[in-house]
């Protein structure tokens, strides 16, 4: 599971997108499915939609029961989604359809309570009809266990009454940069802010550096090279930022006006345009210096996936490409403000025309997926354990990631175990 990790809605980006669309059918299909039951039936699915995107979502599945009368769609919010699932199918109870986050699948997947679905969903199907972070994302050792919904990405935000878009770092030199001489000419404030402590606010780094936490095989990479480049590169902003920082400090700062640009996700905007009415710019994260390659943040991808006691596999997979279609993600957004998987969907011009939800998606496209690799459950806290003691000076970069080394391993063991 996350850590430390900010789950929140979008609502905020849908005050932008007040263009009208019209909900409508499903996607095309190249893959093996027969279609819907001629039965009548109930098609359980669990989450945790609440509001406007459960209103939005439930639309969607509201105008597929109404095409097909004999299918009854039954949505289910649940709190600790994952756990309660995997308690239920074990007795053979629960949902036909889990939807949640993709760093889970891998845990749902080893255990077998959710169940690949390639007869019914292709991968061409799958990576044509899908952006690739989000098509990877529902990939769990070479099989497709259902589609993705939607994605989320960190990015640079901006006050735009404090800094221009000419001034927002195009490289990581640039972004160090930036952060040095913005305080030496303000002084008490900073150019940048972000949770330096936490491991997903950091992957950028790590992945973009060219290093891992861990690998799908169970590897673990945070204290190899270009892991450590990473994190000496986090470690070098400290003059520049506060002592103590965490992503309320982050936030804080940025909506008082005493930094000028923050990096952090659309679950964040509403804080910032909405409550704060702040004046905002978006700038991608910037390309690192040493290899010219872009800072790679993880993908969040929400996704749909069929579990094991599903009866009726090609019905579920008629409604998961249904409720994912351009059209029908077009018409969720323009409610919920998410940033569509469906890759026609995020190229439409009232996406790309909506500048948050334009920069959140432009961001996802060089990002990677949230791991959903049962491992990434050992990576979490000793990441954020070395990061903590780097930013605090306790320990150095070798020694703290060398430790977080030492623990993830043990935690990977214990999880083959």
């Amino acid at each position: 599971m996350l850590s430390k990790r900010v789950i929140a809605s979008f609502f905020s980006l849908a005050i932008l997108f007040a263009l009208i669309m019209s909900a409508c059918g499903g996607s095309s299909d190249t893959s093996k499915s027969s279609g819907p039951s001629n039965q009548p039936e109930t098609i359980t699915i669990w989450h945790d939609w609440q509001g406007d995107y459960l209103n939005a979502k439930k639309a969607i599945f509201d105008a597929y029961h109404k095409q097909h009368p004999n299918i009854t769609i039954k949505l289910v919010q649940q709190d600790q989604l994952v756990d309660k699932s995997i308690t239920a199918l074990k007795g053979g109870k629960g949902p036909d359809i889990i939807a949640w986050t993709d760093d889970s699948l891998g845990q749902l997947a080893a255990s077998r309570m959710v169940v690949p679905m390639d007869q019914y969903l292709s991968s061409d199907y799958i990576n044509s009809t899908f952006t690739p972070a989000a098509a990877k994302a529902v990939n769990y050792n070479g099989k497709i266990y259902g589609v993705p919904e939607t994605t989320e990405a960190i990015t640079i935000m901006y006050n735009k009454d404090l800094v221009k878009e000419s001034d927002m770092p195009k490289t990581t030199d640039d972004m160090l940069n930036f952060a040095k001489t913005y305080q030496q000419k303000n002084p008490g404030k900073y150019g940048i802010v972000w949770n330096t402590e936490d491991a997903y606010f950091n992957a950028p780094w790590f992945y973009g550096f060219g290093g891992n936490y861990v690998t799908e095989d169970g590897t673990v990479g945070v204290n190899s090279a270009k892991s450590l480049a990473a994190a000496q590169f986090i470690s070098s902003f400290r003059p520049y930022m506060p002592k103590q920082i965490s992503y309320d400090i982050a936030s804080s700062l940025f909506t008082e006006g005493k930094a000028a640009a923050i990096i952090n996700g659309p679950w964040s905007y509403s804080d910032y345009a909405t409550k704060a009415k702040m004046n905002l710019g978006f700038a991608q994260l910037p390309i690192v210096t040493a290899n010219n390659s872009p800072a790679t943040p993880f993908v969040g991808v929400k996704s749909l996936w069929m579990t094991k006691i599903a009866k009726d596999p090609a019905t579920v997979a008629d409604i998961m490409k249904f409720y994912t279609s351009k059209d029908n993600q077009l018409s969720m957004i323009k409610a919920t403000g998410e940033i569509p998987a469906n890759a026609a969907a995020a190229a439409d011009p009232t996406v790309t025309g909506n500048v948050a939800i334009a920069a959140y998606s432009s961001q996802a496209k060089v990002g990677v997926p949230l791991p959903n690799t049962p491992y990434m459950s050992a990576l979490w806290k000793p990441v954020q354990d070395a990061l903590t003691a780097v930013w605090s000076g306790s320990q150095s970069v070798d020694a703290a990631f060398g430790a977080a080394q030492k623990a993830a391993e043990a935690g990977v063991k214990g999880i083959n175990s």
